[in-house]
Order: C-alpha cells, then structure tokens, then sequence
C-alpha cells in the first residue's frame, strides 16, 4: 500500500507539466530564475532594506500619490516581467517538450502552465504589502483592497495586450493542428496505478513522457503522442513562436525606450519599483532575444559587446556616457589640464590666495557686524549625508533652533557644509532665510516647506535609468545657452527643483554678493575627486585661503589634497555653474547617480562627498584653523553644529553571532558595512587634537535622528508616512531636547 501511494506522487510529478516546467528552469534556465530571486530577495526584504527598496515595492508613488493608479502600473510592469519570463522560457524548453507541437497555441499553452513562480510571487507580494500598508502607511482595509485591484487590473492589462500579439500569429500556417481534447478522466490515468508496477520505474528513462497539462477552458488534458510527426514539422512550430516572441520582445523593448523620451511630462513619472521591475524586463528580454537568434554564441557575443564599448568609449565619442556639471563649457578651449603638476601649481598660486584672504575677512567682518554683538559665538553648520531622510531632518532641526532662538541661530552661522542629503536640507533652509529677507515670503516655519522637501525624488531618476540612460541619449535641453544630454542626473535636479516650487534655480554665483554681505552663510560643498581620491572645494566664493601653502614641515604636507573650484577653474566662468549640479555632485550615491564630469583632461569625476567626510568635520576644521587668528580676536568661541542622521552608538545596538557564509563575505562586506563607523573614529580623532591645539573653545552641540538599533529610516531619496511621522517625532527625543538647552545656553 505504501509503495502504491509512493508510485501515485511520483507518476503525479512526473507526469504534470507545471511541475515539469519548474524543474527545467532548475535544470536549464537559471538566468530567469535568478531574476525571480532577486525579486523574491527585495519582497521578503533580504535585499535593500537599508536603503527602502522593498518600501518602494509596498508603497509605489505616482503623481505625488499611493494610489490604485501606482499600484495598477506597478502590476502592468511584473505583467512584462512575467511574458518576459515566458518568452525566454518557451525558447528554453520549449523544444524540450515536443508534445507542444500538437496543441493549438503552443506559447499561449506554455505560459498557462508556466504560473507557478509568477502566482506564489504575487501572492507573497500581496502579504508584505498588505502587513507594510496597515502598519507604516496606516491604509484601511477598503483602501488595501483597491491596490490588490489595481495591482491585478495593470497586471492583466498587460498579459491581455501580449496575447493580443501572440493569438493572431501562433497559429501554424499550412499545417493541421490536431485537437487537444482527450476523452479520458486525466486525474485517474494519474492515480491509477497497477499492481505489478514498482515505484522505482518511474525514474527510468522511457521514450516518450505522456504529460498532463492545463489547456483550453483551463481544464486538464493528457498531451499527444509526437512519433508520427516528422521532426521538421515539430522544429517549423518551434522556430516560428521563438520569431514572434523575439519580434514580441524587441516592439517592448522599443515601446519602453520611446516611454522615456517623454520623461518631462509629470504622467510618464512612473513609481520607482516599476521602474526597477521595467530594468530587470529589458535585460531579460534583450538577453531572450539573442539566445533566439545566437544561442550559445549568445555569451561571446555579449563579452565582446562589452569590450568593444569599452574600447570606444575610450578612443571615440561613442558610449561616453558623461554627464554634465550645467552652466558650464566643455569645448576643447575651455578644457583644463588636471595633473601632479596643476595641482601643485594651483597650490602655489599666491597671487590668488591673497584675494581670498582679503575676501574671507570681508565676509567674516560681515557677519560680525550682523550678529549685533562685540564677540558673537561663531557656528559652523555640519550635515551628514542620509537622502531625503536627512534632507527633511536638517531642514527640521534647523526651523526649531531659529523658532525657539528667534531667529538668533541664522545670525550666527558663519559657514553650512557636510555632504549628500544633509546640504540639500541645508540649502532649501538657507534659500527660504534669503526669500524671507528679501521679503518674499513671511516666515519659514510652516509645514508646508517641510511636505515639499519631503516629496518624492526617485520616481523620475529611476525611470530615467531603466529607458534613458541605458540606451542612447537621444534627448537634449539647454541651460546658459549650453546643450545637455538629458540624462538621470538632469532627472534629479528637475525633480528637486519642481518639488521645491524651483526657488533654488539659480547660478552658483548667484549667491556670491549675499555670502559676501553676510545676508546669509557661507556654503561650501565638498564632493570626492574619484580620480585620485582628493577633494574639491566648491563655493560661490574662493576657499584658496583653506589650502596650506607654506606649510612649517614640507614632507609632512606634500599631498595637496585639496583644490579651490573657483581658483582652479577660474577660466571656465565657475560663477555659471548651476547651483544644483553643484548640490548633485556633493550627493552622487554610487550607481543611483552618475558621476558629475568637469572640463578637464583627464576628465575630473566627481562623487559624494560622504567617501571623504560625510559628516563634514575636516572642511569645517580645516575653515577653522585657516581664520584661527580672526575668530581668536573677535568671538567668544565656536559652536560646532553637527546635524547627523544617526547616532553614533545606537540604543539596543547588538552584534551577532558569525556563520560560515559570514566569514567569507565578511572581509568584502567590512568595508561597506563599517564605513560610516570609521569615519566616526577618525574625525573624533581629528576634534580631539583639534580642542587642545586651538586657543579658544569650540562647543559641540549634536541633534541625532536615529537613536535606537530598532527604529530604522531607509537611506532612500523616497519616505514613507510613517518615516516623515518619526523625522517629525525625533525632534522631541531626550537628547536633542537637551541638545536644544546647550544651544541656547551657548547663544545666550
């Protein structure tokens, strides 16, 4: 009896065509399923969490709104993903299975029985974003079904217009295809077993598997015998649907590049998960169609891709995706050498430095004179980096300080600087001190500020990557009179200005006259060179006066590791500049952003200033030390602000236990998972040698976002409502009311 029910399960997996299919992809297209992994990975939120991922899958955003909408075009996106998956699929195993030749619509037959991964994926997905939408978004159960609706709508839609393709053109011309239905009860044909058979034969090979699948009316049928049909028959079938999935694949792929010329126009801001999802499609469809056409050539043909893009990039105009820093020129007259000996010539260059001495002490005198006082404090302004998250949270500590000051904090900052986030935050507040100055608005304390810093900045960058920026950039728009490729930088910066109402669409040097005055404080952004690790000062005003030039022990400083933006390239009209490629290139995340090219030759890359100093403590330090003699002479100390988005030792904070898998990934992971803890180290380092070298006080006053290990916010240039709800909440924490308390005991 047991070795009957044994034969029973056996001849049951073996003999249904659904199961059949799972294990050939397990045996013969692991490229899909590594795909589904990954998507699996992010749902269950193994992968990207830190950096809210998974949040964009739970809560798409489309038109400023989670809607039925977002979550309807979040659904067409997997509906692609899922016929992409079919299509590679069919030509896989397709030929594998020769009884498909005898069905009418032998791919539409494919896909029925090719459901498994996609239905157990949406249903897992429905889970995660139901648990997500109840407790971060607080969604009502009427408002979580309309998305699952929504969701199944753009899903179906998209399956219906591939079958509108695929319906017309699968029928085998000049060939009769022979009925599918068969008489006989499949699910007893299954379970019958006699008694003379031993469970073990059903694991040796026989000549021809008979298959039970699901057909027309969804019903199941046994499949047909293909021994009295010649070969070429069965091939001519074959080779046909993998001609129409390719052409299928290739008008997507089109349809998808054609979505993203139209990226300036607020409808085409597609949710950032569909734009992942759509990434993932055309890599999987590009990759099917070239396993049709070249099967195993297929690989060489990719490697050699690479290479030769590679070596065109580097020798032709052809595949330099280079993105731009708008507002400035890069014909070959304006291109500035960049080598050992112009950073050092750049270094030596006194005539400049003495220029921004005077000019320094010009804008030092200033903002003396506006604070009121005979020895002001003077503040230095430090940001972390940290995407929206910090953005939002510089921005709201920032409304406080001066609401519960009276305005006495602005007075007082001298010098904003710090990376990524953080300075986004930092300069939509300094934007608002000059509008409410100027008297264009009244005050800066409303919360409507708050929401527009707050609105999402992926959307239209992550669509840019998956249909722009992958392909050739066709697109163009011009700033200064200057012709750009619209690329996904470009992305950001009109996302961030319609999302700020473009108040801060403006030149760097627009803001020269107002930092010289004092009217409002000085900015300086500190982006990482790649080429060499350095750093660039960037500023509406010169910083040459911050590089050591005569330094007292000559082999100690021979690394020149800062240059002057204004100095360096004051031939190339720094002041036009756009102020927010300036703010992009101090927030370029690795891969999310491109790298912002300068004029030079090599051409200078540029990336976040996080590598380096994502706190900003060594520009403000180095600031310090560069005036140590005036601050000396006319504060009463310096109050360094630091605005951080995490804490440095955590509440709860624990470490686990290492595995296997651990040790190995351990050394790589090491790097990347320690990095901002390490940076902790060295700049407390840096203040503690700083404190006992600098002759008058330097206080530290620090407002911390995230305190405990639990209460996570993803690094992310997306927030959630529950995410926007503890930035708003943070502000009351223990400590950063105590932090409040130095403040004003400080200032007063």
């Amino acid at each position: 009896m047991m070795l009957s029910k044994i034969s029973i399960i056996v001849r049951v997996i073996r003999s249904f065509f659904p199961i059949n299919i799972l294990f050939g992809h397990l045996k013969y297209n692991l490229i899909s399923l590594l795909y589904w992994t990954f998507l699996f990975l992010i749902v269950s939120e193994s992968f990207g969490r830190a950096f809210g991922i998974p949040i964009l899958f739970f809560s798409p955003e489309y038109l400023g709104e989670i809607s039925i909408w977002s979550f309807s075009l979040l659904g067409f996106a997997i509906g692609g993903f899922t016929m992409a998956f079919n299509t590679y699929g069919y030509i896989k195993l397709g030929p594998r299975y020769p009884f498909l030749a005898t069905v009418s619509r032998p791919f539409f037959k494919f896909c029925i029985n090719n459901t498994l991964i996609p239905i157990v994926f949406i249903l897992f997905y429905f889970k995660k974003m139901v648990e997500f939408q109840s407790a971060q978004e607080f969604a009502s159960t009427g408002t979580i079904s309309t998305y699952i609706i929504g969701f199944i709508i753009g899903f179906g839609l998209f399956i219906l217009l591939s079958i509108f393709y695929f319906f017309p053109t699968t029928t085998e011309k000049g060939q009769k295809i022979p009925s599918e239905e068969i008489s006989d009860n499949p699910i007893k044909s299954v379970t019958q077993s006699k008694s003379s058979e031993r469970w073990y034969n059903y694991f040796r090979i026989e000549n021809e598997t008979t298959y039970y699948y699901i057909g027309r009316n969804f019903k199941i049928y046994q499949s047909r015998t293909t021994k009295h049909l010649d070969q070429a028959i069965i091939e001519n079938v074959f080779a046909q649907n993998r001609i129409n999935a390719s052409i299928f694949e290739i008008i997507t792929i089109i349809a998808f590049i054609i979505s993203g010329q139209f990226i300036d126009y607020s409808a085409f801001e597609f949710p950032a998960a569909m734009s992942v999802v759509l990434l993932l499609t055309i890599l999987h469809m590009i990759f099917s169609a070239l396993m049709s056409w070249f099967h195993r050539w297929t690989y060489p043909i990719i490697f050699g891709s690479i290479v030769l893009m590679n070596y065109l990039s580097l020798n032709t105009p052809f595949f330099n995706y280079t993105n731009y820093a708008y507002g400035l020129h890069y014909k070959n007259e304006n291109i500035r050498k960049y080598s050992i000996r112009d950073i050092q010539r750049h270094y030596l260059d006194d005539k400049s430095q003495q220029e921004s001495r005077k000019n320094i002490n010009i804008i030092l005198q200033n903002w003396k004179y506006k604070t009121g006082e005979e020895k002001p404090k003077l503040i230095i302004l430090t940001t972390s980096g940290g995407g929206s998250r910090n953005a939002l949270w510089t921005f709201t500590v920032l409304q406080n300080c001066d609401k519960i000051l009276n305005g006495k904090l602005s007075n007082h900052i001298n010098l904003i600087t710090g990376a990524s986030g953080g300075i986004i935050g930092a300069a939509f507040y300094r934007e608002l001190l000059l509008r409410k100055q100027k008297g264009e608005i009244k005050d800066i304390e409303s919360p409507y500020y708050n929401s527009l810093l707050s609105k999402d900045l992926l959307n239209k960058l992550s669509f840019s990557i998956s249909t722009k920026d992958l392909f050739y950039r066709f697109q163009h728009f011009k700033y200064n009179q200057e012709s750009y490729p619209v690329d996904r930088g470009y992305a950001f910066e009109e996302q961030l200005h319609e999302n700020t109402n473009r108040i801060m669409e403006h030149s760097l040097g627009y803001y020269e006259s107002y930092e010289k005055s004092a009217t409002i404080p000085l900015m300086l952004l500190t982006p990482t060179i790649v080429n060499d690790g350095r750093r660039l000062y960037i500023s509406s005003q010169s910083m040459q006066f911050m590089l050591e030039t005569q330094p007292k022990n000559a082999e100690i400083n021979t690394s020149f590791e800062n240059i002057d933006y204004q100095t360096f390239f004051k031939e190339n009209h720094p002041e036009k500049l756009r102020f927010s490629s300036a703010l992009r290139s101090s927030a370029t995340f690795p891969f999310i952003m491109p790298m912002v090219t300068l004029p030079t030759s090599p051409q200078m890359q540029l990336m976040d200033a996080g590598i380096r100093d994502n706190y900003g403590t060594r520009a403000a330090l180095n600031y310090l030390f560069a005036n140590e003699e005036w601050i000396k002479k006319n504060t009463s100390g310096v109050i360094l602000l630091s605005i951080r988005d995490t804490k440095k030792i955590l509440k709860n904070e624990s470490y686990d236990r290492i595995s296997l898998t651990d040790k190995l990934s351990l050394p790589f992971g090491n790097m990347y998972n320690n990095f901002p803890r390490t940076q902790d180290f060295d700049q407390e380092q840096i203040i503690k040698i700083a404190l006992s070298q600098f002759s008058i006080p330097i206080h530290l006053v620090t407002f911390n976002l995230r305190e405990n290990q639990k209460d996570k916010i993803s690094l992310s240039w997306h927030l959630t409502k529950q995410e926007k709800k503890k930035i708003k909440n943070a502000i009351n924490s223990r400590q950063n009311k105590s932090s409040f308390k130095k403040l004003v005991q400080l200032l007063n």
